[in-house]
């Protein structure tokens, strides 16, 4: 079951209530999990930084060359985390050693907030290089 936290008055009701169900469940011998994580990013969200994003690359290079927008939003992401101090990612050797696999931050698992933040943070970054947003 998943709720939806909007303040502290309706949070406060809800564990109450859940508490009895919670209780009566382990008092039954059931294991439980329970998650509290911030509310993922919302579709709005997602449409407007991949817009953004869709508008540096028609507008951007890099190394000489031009890339599509999946491209970019590998780059872009790379790069939002290196100057926001989230981990990175990483390069390893392909299954049969033949190629470079990057594996890195995916905008996917982002809440509301990272969001938010990666929006700002490309609106930012284009505007440093001149590009029109």
């Amino acid at each position: 079951m998943i709720h939806k936290l909007y303040e502290v008055k309706q949070a406060h009701a809800l564990f109450i209530t859940l508490w009895e169900k919670v209780k009566a469940s382990l008092e039954a011998g059931n294991k439980l999990e329970i998650e509290v994580k911030p509310e993922n990013k919302s579709r709005e969200q997602e449409k407007l930084y991949h817009a953004i994003i869709g508008k540096i690359t028609k507008q951007a290079e890099h190394a000489g060359a031009k890339w599509d927008s999946e491209s970019w939003k590998r780059f872009l992401l790379d790069q939002f985390a290196e100057e926001t101090d989230r981990p990175a990612g990483k390069i390893a050797p392909s299954l049969d050693g033949k190629r470079i696999v990057q594996i890195g931050l995916l905008s996917r698992e982002f809440n509301k907030e990272d969001a938010m933040e990666f929006t700002e943070w490309l609106m930012a970054w284009a505007a440093e290089r001149g590009f029109e947003i």
